[in-house]
């Protein structure tokens, strides 16, 4: 379009810039004459004769004038100064859309530069996240592990601890009373244990679960929600139901998401012990 506007401009110039003017034609002078009157012949015939061409009439050569090829020059000359100032104006705006060009793919080089450098941190924070989670669940397994050897350890001892008191009563009682006696007492100990175990790890679900909550606005009181979960031998959550609402639908919906998100839970590494967890009936309230 510039291209075109200047085309337009230097034609609308080069009209105005000449000199139109039309000159009158010079009068010419002719001579009339009559020649004198023939005297009467019979006619006669006579070949037909061709005329003759007119001679052509020689223009004669017409000095220039001096003052219309001065202006000539000066008009020229201005017509050039136009041009060479167009030509400047079409270059010193090439140059400015050039630098206009260079300005903006420096911008986009920048802002790709940057877009790269977010990437990457956000690479590097998920990696961050990633290997922290996995510390968490080694330090978690290694926790369960400890837990487990400590158990059979306590077992062992309540084994060796019936034991003896099994051979000292043997020695006073009968072999009958002696083995109910025994049997009572193991199974009397061995449900205090499993049920303070099992109280633990209802206690560490729970935990784990508030941790994962988050509490809506405009939360009024200290409602309570019964929660029915179905848990896996591995921990994981396949069935959440909510059973007692609170009265408040938002908390309700966070306490079921918490559930979910905590998934696995934390069970006993006893498989015995374990299968007690199948169905949990939970109880959540904020404070």
């Amino acid at each position: 379009m510039l291209a075109i506007l200047v085309h337009v401009l230097f034609f609308v110039l080069l009209v105005f810039s000449l000199d139109w003017k039309t000159h009158a034609p010079e009068p010419v002078m002719v001579e009339l004459w009559q020649p004198p009157p023939a005297p009467v012949v019979a006619p006669q015939p006579r070949a037909a004769v061709k005329p003759e061409p007119p001679e052509p009439v020689k223009a004669e050569p017409v000095a220039p004038n001096p003052d219309i090829a001065l202006e000539q020059k000066r008009k020229l000359a201005a017509q050039q100064q136009r041009d060479a100032e167009l030509l400047a104006q079409q270059q010193a705006l090439q140059k400015q859309q050039e630098e206009k060009r260079a300005e903006e793919k420096k911008k986009k080089r920048e802002q790709k530069k940057l877009a790269q450098q977010q990437l990457l941190q956000k690479q590097q924070a998920a990696v961050l996240a990633q290997e922290k989670l996995a510390e968490q669940k080694a330090a978690e397994q290694q926790k369960l592990a400890q837990e487990k050897q400590l158990l059979q350890k306590k077992q062992a001892a309540l084994r060796k601890l019936v034991a003896q008191q099994t051979r000292a009563e043997f020695q006073n009682e009968s072999a009958h009373a002696l083995a109910s006696r025994r049997q009572a007492a193991l199974a009397s100990k061995q449900s205090a244990e499993l049920a303070q175990m099992k109280a633990a790890y209802i206690e560490k679900i729970k935990a784990k679960v508030r941790s994962m909550i988050i509490l809506p606005d405009g939360l009024q009181g200290n409602p309570t929600a019964g929660i029915d979960v179905t848990v896996l031998p591995t921990g994981e959550v396949v069935n959440v139901k909510l059973v007692r609402s609170s009265g408040q639908p938002a908390y309700d919906d966070a306490v079921e998401r918490a559930i979910l998100k905590a998934s696995p839970l934390p069970l006993p590494p006893d498989a015995a012990l374990a299968q007690q967890f199948r169905d949990l009936n939970l109880k959540f309230t904020p404070d």
